[in-house]
């Protein structure tokens, strides 16, 4: 399996390889990958986040949302393949999009510290995090 989702402006591309994530200059070996799952930036954003989950830890990956179907193809087919190889990976693991509201059991913190990542990638302004931030923190 080889797929390459183009990046787009400072959108580096995502590669899923034979036995592994390409994405930000990291490699993600398949057997180290607890989930896959595509996240929605906020509605007014030309992007979307693939979220990693990897020892724990979710690791947002930006990508383009014109390229959304083709990283869709890519997830099917990596569960395919994870289910046929094992690894620990079944198919229930690659989720689909989410709502990009929070979730009501939702800790705030959590999801300010996730707002910041998409702030510091230059997926949402400065304006538009203060005034989730806000919100979040009911200021």
């Amino acid at each position: 399996m080889y797929h390459e989702i183009e990046g787009q402006l400072s959108i580096e591309p995502i590669i899923f390889d034979d036995d592994e994530l390409i994405a930000r200059g990291h490699h993600y070996p398949y057997s180290e990958i607890e989930s896959l799952e595509i996240t929605s930036a906020q509605v007014f954003s030309p992007y979307g986040i693939l979220t990693l989950r990897t020892q724990g830890k979710d690791i947002p990956i930006p990508f383009a949302r014109s390229r959304k179907a083709k990283l869709e193809l890519a997830l099917r087919e990596y569960a395919k393949l994870r289910e046929g190889g094992g690894g620990g990976i079944s198919p229930d693991t690659v989720q689909g999009e989410k709502t990009a509201a929070p979730s009501s059991g939702m800790d705030p913190y959590e999801e300010l510290k996730k707002l910041k990542e998409l702030l510091d990638l230059d997926i949402v302004t400065k304006e538009e995090f203060e005034a989730k931030k806000k919100k979040l923190l009911d200021l």
